[in-house]
């Protein structure tokens, strides 16, 4: 409160006091001096009563400024925030064209592009080594899963369940966690939750772990599973260093060492021409091929648009019954295929047989797409 309106008090209470000692008219009488302490009394609560009434209006008139210059600050905030989305927005999609994209390829496609490092091989003695590993660990436990590394993806190769071995008709995945990857991509034992992760390796880096219990990893013999597990990779070792990375197909050395040693009398060299993913073109064929002679047909690369196959006379003219077929179910894919044929039936020299297949090929594609000569 200001100091003028202490001094206004004082008048009152001072005026009725010389009232009281000073009686001399009527109008003096009529003024007394209770009537006048009373009414100075009275005038002072009154006035005190608007000095409280005008500082409660103006201290919420106070207060709502500041929440006014807030809410400005918040409401700028706001319209710039969008600008700095799209920056980072546009700054993302530079990234993801510089480093990932450069075809302006999906994102997916990019993505799948980073994690997929290698196929599995597909050789039926990878496969026979996978059965006789988990067989010689059955002895000791009952269920036990090989899983293979394709980047940061864990694929389920083979399986044994009591006495059932078991191989996926389509890919398994496996979650781990950051933790149990890293250990294991260091050739460490990794454990999470109840499981534990035995590194499976060929060389500096693993190419994919055994998954056990650990309850039963306890009860394996750490010598007798040592031998086994080097003999195991061993014989994976062969099956990478013949086989195609990309594919899993085997490659041109796999393929100069099984034409001497098969028993097939039919080879198919087969040409690809596509806009699209060659891996993912070839591995449609060779599933498609495996579907429709219902076994597994092994597949070599051996060139970048070209493979080769093995076939009996059975199998290849169930092949060439359904060839239309083949090739409408490639051209249902975003991008047109064209697929050409050479086929050589072995007589006498197996030298003879594959440049008889090459010929037949390089004749197949003179002639146009989607045709086949046979020599």
């Amino acid at each position: 409160m200001k100091i003028q309106h202490f001094g206004i008090i004082f008048v009152f209470f001072n005026r009725s006091l010389f009232a009281q000692s000073k009686q001399i008219s009527l109008s003096q009488e009529f003024l007394s001096g209770d009537t006048l302490i009373l009414g100075g009394i009275s005038i002072s609560l009154l006035f005190l009563f608007g000095l409280v009434l005008k500082e409660s209006v103006h201290k919420p008139e106070e207060k709502k400024n500041p929440v006014g210059s807030s809410e400005t600050k918040l409401e700028s905030f706001s319209v710039i925030q969008p600008k700095t989305q799209s920056e980072n927005a546009v700054l993302s999609e530079r990234s993801v064209d510089r480093f990932v994209n450069p075809n302006n390829v999906s994102a997916r496609q990019a993505k799948s592009q980073i994690t997929w490092k290698r196929e599995v091989p597909t050789h039926p003695e990878l496969i026979v080594a996978h059965q006789k590993f988990l067989e010689q660990l059955s002895a000791r436990i009952q269920n036990a899963e090989i899983y293979f590394l394709s980047g940061d993806v864990s694929l389920l190769l083979a399986s044994k369940r009591g006495r059932v071995f078991h191989l996926p008709e389509s890919p398994e995945e496996w979650n781990l966690s950051e933790k149990t990857l890293k250990e294991i991509h260091q050739g460490r034992i990794g454990f999470q939750e109840e499981f534990a992760y035995i590194p499976l390796s060929t060389g500096i880096h693993p190419f994919g772990y055994l998954k056990l219990t650990s309850v039963d990893w306890k009860l394996l013999n750490p010598r007798e599973f040592q031998s086994w597990k080097e003999e195991y990779e061993e014989q994976v070792s062969v099956q990478f260093e013949s086989s195609d990375s990309e594919t899993g197909f085997g490659n041109i050395h796999a393929f100069e060492v099984d034409k001497i040693r098969i028993q097939e009398n039919i080879l198919i060299f087969a040409s690809i021409s596509t806009s699209s993913s060659l891996p993912y073109i070839l591995k449609w064929m060779s599933l498609w091929t495996s579907k429709i002679l219902r076994k597994q047909i092994r597949f070599y690369r051996i060139r970048q648009d070209r493979v080769a196959f093995f076939l009996s006379p059975e199998d290849w003219e169930q092949f060439s019954k359904n060839l239309k077929e083949l090739i409408e179910s490639l051209q249902k894919e975003s991008h047109p295929v064209d697929l050409n044929l050479g086929v050589s039936i072995l007589e006498e020299s197996r030298e003879e047989w594959v440049a008889n297949a090459r010929k037949a090929l390089g004749l197949s594609i003179e002639q146009g797409p989607n045709r086949y000569i046979c020599l």
